[in-house]
């Protein structure tokens, strides 16, 4: 039984409350994280790196399009008695989602951390992005400079399924110790504190989410979309998050796996997605 202060309400998401609370309101949207600078530069250096930006963009956008496949559908569930992940679509932001009660190893803190969660959510990005909102126009573009990354853990009272629209979440059905592998992909990102647990760097807007440090850094070829694609490798299933820079592409890649992964019924419902 969960004390008065350990007892989390639920929000109208299936998020839980942290005992670390946040006073101001800010939103830790990826899409921001895509498009912020860490440092302040003269007007003209900073239309330099405007127009660079804008052309690495431009010849990332047109090599995407021609190389990658259109997604086809994919099965409303994984198969029975198999361990599930979650995939989830925040617009310009993806997250992978793991029932508490198969985290692994020194990951299962996260259990005492959110008492009470069904499951656990985990998402990187810049951390100037994901902690602080942008200041002027053009830091929007100057965003995908490297810099330090944060990974926002947020505990859910319910399934991701359940806590986001079905068309947010795919589900996808993990092979022999992929569990394992997951966490331990996730734990050694987590940056760490002297005493070896998760170094916080505090609580995000969104209830029951806290920010920790990552022991990765960000750039335009490894955001929050390459690292989701990156812990699905790590756990053993059929992608490569070569290219992946946009959360459609993360989400095309996750739709793929889970079409491997439908049984061969013939039937129109087992293609059927969530998303």
């Amino acid at each position: 039984m969960l004390s008065d202060r350990q007892q989390i309400p639920q929000r109208g998401n299936g998020s839980l409350d942290s005992e670390v609370k946040r006073d101001d309101g800010r939103d830790s949207a990826c899409e921001r994280q895509i498009l912020k600078m860490t440092t302040r530069r003269p007007a003209r250096s900073r239309l330099v790196g405007i127009f660079r930006f804008l052309s690495a963009t431009t010849l990332l956008l047109i090599t995407t399009a021609c190389t990658t496949p259109a997604a086809p559908q994919f099965c409303r569930t994984p198969p029975p008695g198999t361990e599930t992940i979650y995939v989830v679509s925040h617009g310009w932001h993806t997250e992978v989602g793991i029932i508490a009660d198969n985290l692994r190893g020194p990951l299962a803190i996260y259990r005492g951390i959110f008492p009470g969660a069904r499951a656990i959510m985990f998402g990187y990005g810049k951390r100037t992005f994901m902690t602080a909102p942008p200041d002027s126009f053009s830091e929007y573009f100057l965003g995908p400079l490297p810099g330090t990354a944060v990974i926002q853990v947020t505990g859910l009272t319910v399934s991701p399924s359940e806590a986001y629209l079905p068309g947010e979440t795919i589900a996808l059905s993990l092979p022999p110790d992929g569990g394992a592998a997951l966490s331990r992909f996730i734990w050694n990102d987590l940056g760490k504190d002297k005493t070896g647990a998760p170094r916080l760097i505090g609580p995000a807007t969104f209830p029951g989410s806290l920010f920790y440090a990552a022991q990765s850094r960000y750039n335009l070829f490894h955001t929050c979309n390459t690292w989701t694609v990156d812990a699905l490798v790590a756990s053993g299933l059929p992608t490569s998050s070569g290219t992946v820079v946009f959360s459609g592409q993360a989400m095309a890649r996750a739709e793929m796996v889970a079409a491997g992964q439908c049984a061969p019924t013939g039937s129109k419902t087992a293609s059927l997605g969530t998303r």
